[in-house]
């Protein structure tokens, strides 16, 4: 098994005809890591939305990658090398990130949304400046 953790950047339908069956079908097509991946499960592709951070789960099957399971990437590691090589010496995207994903746990919370990001922002400085 193998797993692809990235952004989802894009996301689109793709309908036809099957060559072989002669059927119709839906393919829902990802865009991650600058790659495009599908699925035939409309219950996946309704899941997850652009700007997620998820793992695919899959195998290489000749030269097309069989997507098997996707799931949102968890903790830390849900910050993809890609993200943090942005911003000045990759330190601003990597505290955006974590703002973002505090923001995140704090919305389930009935507040204005500039009152919850602040909040996200400050507990990042402060455990930024508690570390230095």
């Amino acid at each position: 098994m193998m797993i692809i953790r990235g952004i989802i950047e894009g996301k689109a339908q793709d309908e036809g005809i099957s060559k072989t069956t002669n059927q119709p079908y839906t393919r829902y097509v990802f865009t991650v890591n600058e790659k495009k991946y599908s699925t035939f499960d409309e219950g996946i592709y309704a899941l997850f939305k652009v700007g997620d951070t998820v793992d695919i789960e899959g195998e290489m099957k000749g030269k097309f990658f069989n997507m098997e399971n996707m799931k949102l990437a968890e903790g830390d590691a849900a910050i993809p090398e890609k993200v943090a090589e942005k911003g000045s010496n990759g330190q601003t995207a990597m505290y955006v990130s974590y703002a973002k994903d505090i923001f995140c746990a704090l919305y389930t919370i009935e507040y204005d949304e500039k009152i919850i990001m602040q909040q996200a922002i400050d507990l990042v400085k402060q455990a930024k400046t508690a570390f230095e």
